[in-house]
């Protein structure tokens, strides 16, 4: 009897181990295909309905090196293994710790996992903390166009950088007892950027309590990823597009006459005296109008 009873037993934990290993998160370790080595995370399908987006995460300097293991230590991985359900594909580069994080080598490892893995064009979201919140606001000021929201704790960014951050979401966000980075970084980025594009998507939140370490706590709240997985590049509505919701019907701005239609209606661009009819369809952006006619996002969006 009792030798049944160990069978039994044997069977029961031999059957919780394999139940385990099919809940453990998924995680690759990828070295030598990118710029940079990275672990990637991809989602059991039972958390996605269609293709998932990629949310990319820059550590701080205090994981840098050559041990990806080093990567799990806080942030996006760790909250994953903590239990986390996180419905995207999660892309965790490492760099060495000589080096800051460069735009070009994080678009590099973004790319090869989108020629690899199918996902969401549209939704790929960046978030860094410290050192990876520079380098987050680095990505962004060189590739707006790539990513749809983006969350900077505890970092700063380039001045210079500032039109073309307010291009995409940004949330900033740093403790006012930060030592290792002044919070003074987070605030002139902020300002610069909402001096560029007054009426573009982007949040300081200042916490008065906190240092440096202590933002690393929002990796682990529904906060940030709610936030985040709000937005697209290209919204559901065709008329709902980086701001061109604000738009009313038809707009006069400068010597461009901008015409949102109805959903069902079916309008061409024209030309009148001395007015330019531009017809806003999907993909436009009021950036991407502004330029070819050689207006501004604020006079658009503050026409009458």
């Amino acid at each position: 009897m009792s030798s049944r009873k160990g069978i039994l037993f044997s069977f029961y934990f031999l059957a919780l181990s394999i139940y385990s290993l099919a809940q453990a998160p998924k995680f690759k370790e990828i070295k030598g295909k990118a710029d940079y080595p990275f672990i990637l995370y991809l989602p059991d399908t039972s958390l996605i309905k269609e293709k998932p987006p990629i949310i990319v995460f820059l550590h701080g300097r205090s994981l840098s090196g050559t041990d990806l293991s080093l990567v799990k230590k806080y942030g996006v991985i760790d909250a994953i293994e903590r239990g986390r359900k996180v419905p995207a594909i999660v892309i965790a580069p490492q760099v060495k710790k000589t080096e800051s994080w460069q735009a070009d080598k994080v678009l590099n490892v973004l790319e090869y996992v989108q020629k690899n893995y199918d996902s969401d064009l549209s939704r790929v979201y960046i978030v860094g903390m410290s050192l990876g919140g520079y380098g987050t606001l680095n990505f962004i000021g060189k590739y707006p166009e790539k990513v749809a929201a983006a969350v900077a704790l505890c970092g700063g960014g380039n001045l210079n950088d500032a039109c073309n951050i307010g291009k995409t979401n940004i949330w900033i966000q740093h403790g006012e007892l930060d030592k290792a980075v002044p919070v003074a970084e987070s605030i002139k980025i902020y300002d610069a950027v909402s001096t560029c594009n007054p009426q573009g998507q982007c949040k300081l939140t200042l916490y008065p309590k906190f240092g440096h370490g202590e933002l690393a706590d929002e990796f682990y709240k529904d906060t940030l990823y709610n936030w985040i997985f709000q937005f697209h590049l290209n919204a559901p509505n065709n008329y709902t597009i980086n701001g061109l919701d604000t738009l009313r019907k038809v707009l006069i701005v400068d010597t461009v006459i901008f015409i949102k239609p109805s959903p069902n209606e079916t309008l061409q661009p024209k030309t009148e005296q001395n007015n330019c009819y531009h017809v806003i369809k999907k993909g436009d952006t009021l950036y991407a109008l502004s330029k070819k006619y050689k207006t501004t996002t604020a006079k658009a969006l503050s026409a009458k």
